[in-house]
């Protein structure tokens, strides 16, 4: 009997230095978690954008009423942004779910696109639309405020 009693106490031993490892705590010792201050009125997501994605999101959050047309977006990020960059500032106003009233303001001067959303027949995928109008900001207004009967 004492030939099993040396590969019993092996294994015991074994048995008994794994359990001894396992409950190691196996978690890296804790990093510094602290968050950067951000100033009052900065959206930490606004850290990590483009100057194009700042546009976008400035447009759909504070004129459109916190769109989230990825479509329109991308739009005003590559074309938009683009001819914007040689005035001083834009505006964008609803006329309907796929239209805009797009003003470009440089001292004291506005031009006035629409910009339509359209979808292709065939694809099913969105395409744009932009071109200057005569369309003004108080066309939109009195477009609102008009009536229209029921039944027509």
């Amino acid at each position: 009997m004492k030939s099993l009693e040396i590969p019993v106490k092996v294994l015991l031993l074994l048995v008994f230095a794994s359990l001894i490892g396992c409950s190691k705590n196996d978690t890296p010792p804790q990093q510094n978690t602290q968050k950067p201050q951000i100033e009052d009125g900065e959206n930490p997501a606004d850290t990590n954008l483009t100057p194009e994605e700042k546009f976008s999101a400035s447009i759909l959050i504070d004129f459109l009423s916190d769109s989230d047309d990825e479509d329109l977006a991308a739009y005003l990020e590559t074309e938009v942004y683009k001819l914007g960059s040689a005035y001083n500032g834009a505006a964008v106003v609803e006329v309907t779910p796929s239209t805009w009233l797009v003003s470009l303001e440089k001292e004291g001067n506005v031009k006035n696109y629409l910009l339509q959303k359209y979808v292709d027949f065939k694809s099913n995928e969105y395409y744009f639309s932009f071109k200057e109008t005569t369309l003004t900001l108080t066309d939109v207004i009195a477009r609102r405020n008009v009536k229209i009967p029921a039944g027509q």
